[in-house]
């Protein structure tokens, strides 16, 4: 699907305080790592996934096969508790499922030995997991990340670092776009916001309103008419919206819930691995204690930065590697990246037509959201200025 014509909501949620969104729910089925549990749907309460742009929770899982160095991208389906399959239903009546409906899911590959992780994003403002939560981090105690969770992550990345080491992964490298620029990840000062490293790019499909269902190539093609649902996502932006304009291609995998067969992934995962593997000129950006989702009522904590970057295979924080005022300093070459690129920017489709005209205009505002507002906007007005005509 060409980015151009996907309704992404790609704006980061908390950068965006005057939005008023919900607390969810998520129920993990059991033994969530295995092909039964990956296919089993998983269930939201407190929210309403139909309202997915306010209320969303989207999953994404990875498999890794140690022995052939493949890894798997697959979407296990969110549905709102209390929904019918129509499996059950096949005169898909509302006297059926009042809540609504979901086509059952399709079943994953999992080869003997794989490593699976999950990853959770959410367009609510906070994501709480339960039921079978055994590998599962969803924050530190009672103060959740927010938009944001994952289960068995840290092993995952210890696997398939493991793997590349060892020559059976192979990590390309981000390669080079227009004007000779190199092509970001989302390790990259240049596009990174406030909350980096957050939700994932998992798409569903609505159907007639009232049935979810994953985003195979057999449900889109048998339902061209559907709403594609999707997380708010920094990554999403760095996919399908950046790196083709600059004409760099993502680093993508097979995936069997996702309409083209392939998936650049959440990039808390193959993505960030390029962004280890190929760290930026600039600097790595790594969570750091300022980030929103990893302070604990209002406060600093390293114990949740750490947890959080485990998630997300990002080395382990002290107080000079996590500092805020550094992490802000460097973020400053976000505001001279996008200045320096506002003529290609400038011809491309915003992902929020309701808040920006363009990506350029909309970069920009997401740059002075996440920055400060007066000091932010003032800063970029100068990285403008200065980049000339």
């Amino acid at each position: 699907m060409h980015f151009l014509e996907t309704p992404f909501l790609l704006f980061t949620l908390l950068a965006f305080p005057f939005f008023v969104r919900s607390q969810c729910t998520l129920k993990i089925p059991n033994n969530p790592l295995t092909a039964a549990g990956l296919a089993t749907p998983f269930e939201l309460s407190g929210c309403n996934q139909l309202d997915f742009a306010d209320q969303g929770v989207f999953v994404e899982a990875n498999i890794f096969d140690p022995a052939t160095g493949n890894i798997q991208i697959y979407s296990p389906l969110v549905i709102n508790a209390g929904m019918t399959s129509t499996a059950n239903n096949t005169n898909h009546s509302k006297s059926g499922g009042s809540a609504g409906f979901f086509i059952p899911p399709i079943t994953p590959t999992v080869p003997n030995g794989a490593v699976v992780a999950l990853w959770f994003g959410s367009n609510a403002d906070t994501l709480t997991l339960t039921g079978d939560t055994n590998t599962c981090v969803n924050g530190l105690d009672n103060s959740v990340f927010g938009q944001f969770a994952y289960c068995n992550a840290p092993a995952w990345f210890t696997a398939v670092n493991g793997a590349v080491a060892n020559g059976l992964v192979k990590v390309p490298a981000p390669g080079t776009g227009l004007n000779g620029q190199a092509c970001p990840t989302t390790r990259d000062f240049r596009i990174v916001d406030q909350d980096q490293s957050d939700n994932v790019v998992t798409t569903y499909l609505l159907i007639n309103n009232d049935t979810l269902a994953q985003h195979t190539p057999e449900n889109a093609q048998a339902n061209p008419n559907a709403e594609v649902l999707s997380n708010a996502s920094d990554n999403a932006l760095l996919n399908e919206f950046i790196q083709p304009t600059l004409k760099c291609t993502p680093y993508q995998n097979a995936c069997a819930t996702c309409s083209t067969g392939q998936s650049p992934a959440l990039s808390t995962n193959v993505s960030e691995l390029q962004g280890a593997f190929y760290p930026p000129a600039g600097g790595p950006a790594l969570v750091p204690l300022n980030d929103p989702m990893v302070l604990v009522n209002g406060n600093e904590s390293l114990d949740k930065v750490n947890l959080y970057r485990a998630g997300v295979g990002q080395p382990t924080a002290d107080q000079n590697n996590a500092s805020g005022t550094t992490y802000c300093h460097q973020f400053a070459q976000s505001g001279i990246f996008i200045a320096s690129n506002e003529q290609a920017f400038t011809q491309v489709t915003s992902p929020a037509a309701d808040q920006a005209t363009n990506l350029f205009t909309f970069l920009a505002m997401r740059f002075s959201a996440s920055f400060g507002p007066a000091p932010g906007m003032s800063f970029y007005f100068d990285a403008v200025a200065a980049s000339g005509p």
